[in-house]
């Protein structure tokens, strides 16, 4: 378990829609604030407020969260 308050976490465009980054960064708002912009050929997401009372890693959790975003919207363009 990680005790940082900040964290900064790269998404490749190849990989990750920004839109499934943005909903799992609503979806994770309780527990920390979520900044999304471009970088290149990477989505960069500043993770700041990071609630040291959530059991496990908050940051972590996101990603895995942006990750199955992105996987079900592609599924979902291929159908």
């Amino acid at each position: 378990m990680s005790n940082a308050t900040t964290a900064s976490v790269k998404f490749h465009r190849d990989l990750y829609h920004e839109q499934a980054i943005t909903e799992a960064a609503a979806s994770f708002a309780d527990f920390a604030s979520f900044k999304v912009r471009s970088d290149g050929e990477h989505y960069v997401v500043d993770v700041a407020d990071i609630n040291p009372e959530v059991e496990g890693d908050v940051v972590a959790e996101f990603c895995n969260f942006a990750l199955a975003n992105s996987a079900m919207r592609l599924k979902n363009s291929e159908t």
